[in-house]
């Protein structure tokens, strides 16, 4: 997932009933609300479900959900520069997987449709979780970062479902520890 960006496309608002995986059901989660939690093994490399939801433009998208509430939620995902899915409306289970910055499945975008699928196997009651990645933005701060706070609780959680430039990884430990440390600057390209 990745925030979103603007458009002028129109969307599709034909909405189809997406099918029920038979691999995972949802429940309460420890990560954040409710998660998708297998009910059957499911090998690495399986397709786990596909992201429904209906084809909007990023700037339906923006006016729809404002990022001004206190918590970051919403079920949009990003397809391209000019479509986004939001799947409360026409969206399956999948829209219920939950973020985590050591996931055991990824998304793949494949002509004109994002699956979900297993990158390690999975066994039954396990949460499915892939990596969010919402892209940085230049201009984020403290608040931002706090704003995408990641509550995976991995070993190897890095605090945010943003993804951090390497050089900004300090400062985005000390903003999420509450310290509102100076944002370095953007080291220059290097050509060789």
């Amino acid at each position: 997932m990745t925030p979103v960006r603007k458009s002028t496309k129109k969307s599709s608002k034909t909405l189809v009933k997406p099918p029920k995986s038979e691999l995972y059901e949802v429940r309460r989660s420890k990560i954040q609300g409710r998660g998708a939690f297998a009910i059957k093994p499911i090998r690495k490399g399986q397709k786990v479900d596909e992201y429904w939801g209906q084809r909007i433009t990023h700037e339906e998208a923006d006016d729809r959900y404002k990022d001004n509430d206190a918590r970051h939620h919403t079920f949009l995902f990003v397809l391209d520069d000019e479509t986004v899915l939001d799947a409360r409306y026409g969206g399956n289970d999948a829209r219920f997987i939950n973020h985590s910055c050591d996931p055991n499945c990824e998304t793949e975008i494949e002509k004109g449709h994002i699956y979900i699928k297993a990158i390690k196997a999975i066994a039954p009651e396990t949460e499915l979780t892939y990596d969010y990645r919402f892209a940085w933005q230049d201009d984020y701060g403290p608040k931002d970062v706090r704003y995408y706070t990641c509550r995976c609780g991995s070993k190897k959680c890095r605090g945010t479902i943003l993804k951090v430039p390497v050089y900004l990884r300090p400062t985005v430990r000390e903003w999420l520890a509450g310290n509102d440390v100076k944002k370095p600057r953007k080291p220059a390209k290097t050509t060789r």
